[in-house]
């Protein structure tokens, strides 16, 4: 009782201690990530659509040897797969049959862009372009991949491309809404978003992203609200339950809070973030134990989160595990300083030292 007292005198001496995973930053965070390194999960790049495609786009990128399309159909195929290999060489050699069939570069470029290879998958882009300007998935998938090399205003200007060609275009309505969110101009993302949502109203990414918008903007019942819809749509979403409990979490309602993220962790036991933010409403709850474990989880799957070992140390040191405390304390802080926080790095400091002060 003595080492518990001592710790809660830590937190009386001035130092603020608070568990940080709880603002708005994480869903931030979730959604700059989503534009950056993955944003053709959410609508989906499909490079066996582009066939049914070609009747409205430029006549002169219409293949005419059936060979060329014979390719091209099975790139598409061990696309689908999983086979980039065999898909590229199937859509080089559509190319060669067909040297001006433009649909056969995006998905070429598609390919590249799957393998990691994003500067020769802007250059088939911009190929595809050449051949057919009119063709706004092209200007989409360009956009796209400027944007997970984090060339925010490039990517812009090809999904106003694309939009300015098909102004009914939701897939470039919702990234156009992601890079912007990304600059910090919430108000033109949520015009997008709605615009995603007006066009697509069964797909609930569009809701998820207007949700995490209005978070950030501080609007949390209509945040709520949206990943509510979202839900409606898809009750495995995982982000959405996700991005819901954090919601709730901001609002004091730990119950549903804890209610959510439990959901998030079953439908993806990986789920760091969620594992951190059931930890943090479990804590509050006065569940230390359980708290503690999480934590715990949620390094595993992450090992270099300097904020879950910072809330772990805190948790451990109201718990009387003082010596723990500080490892973790002290591993928080190596990271911290690796990010170049310097208030969290003095935070940290100033905890150590009491601790180290009390328990000697």
């Amino acid at each position: 009782m003595e080492n518990y007292i001592q710790f809660q005198l830590l937190v009386n001496s001035g130092i603020k201690v608070t568990k940080m995973l709880k603002s708005k930053n994480l869903l931030g965070v979730a959604i700059i990530c989503l534009c950056l390194n993955n944003a053709n999960t959410v609508f989906g790049k499909d490079v066996g659509v582009v066939l049914s495609k070609i009747t409205g786009s430029n006549q002169a990128a219409v293949p005419q040897k059936k060979n060329a399309v014979a390719n091209f159909k099975q790139g598409t195929n061990l696309y689908k797969k999983g086979d980039l290999k065999g898909a590229e060489a199937a859509f080089r050699k559509a190319i060669e049959q067909e040297p001006n069939f433009a649909q056969a570069y995006i998905a070429l470029a598609n390919t590249l862009n799957d393998q990691g290879k994003p500067q020769q998958a802007i250059a088939q882009y911009n190929k595809a372009i050449s051949f057919d300007p009119k063709d706004s998935g092209a200007y989409l998938n360009l956009g796209l991949t400027l944007a997970k090399l984090n060339q925010l205003e490039a990517a812009i200007a090809q999904y106003k491309k694309a939009l300015s060609l098909d102004p009914n275009y939701a897939d470039a309505h919702y990234n156009l809404g992601n890079a912007l969110y990304a600059q910090g101009k919430p108000a033109e993302a949520v015009a997008e978003y709605t615009a995603t949502i007006r066009l697509d109203p069964k797909n609930p990414a569009g809701y998820n992203a207007l949700g995490n918008t209005l978070y950030a903007q501080g609007n949390l019942e209509e945040a709520i609200a949206q990943y509510k819809q979202a839900i409606s749509f898809d009750a495995n979403y995982v982000d959405a339950h996700y991005n819901l409990a954090s919601a709730f979490y901001a609002q004091g309602k730990l119950t549903e809070a804890i209610a959510d993220y439990t959901e998030a962790i079953r439908l993806d036991p990986k789920h760091a973030q969620a594992h951190t933010g059931l930890a943090n409403a479990m804590d509050d709850q006065g569940k230390s134990e359980e708290a503690i474990a999480h934590y715990k989880k949620a390094i595993s799957l992450v090992p270099n989160d300097a904020l879950t070992y910072y809330n772990l140390g805190i948790t451990l040191g109201r718990e009387q595990q003082l010596k723990e405390a500080i490892v973790n304390l002290k591993k928080a802080k190596e990271l911290f300083q690796a990010e170049e926080n310097k208030e969290m790095v003095e935070q940290v400091d100033q905890l150590i030292q009491k601790i180290n002060t009390r328990t000697n």
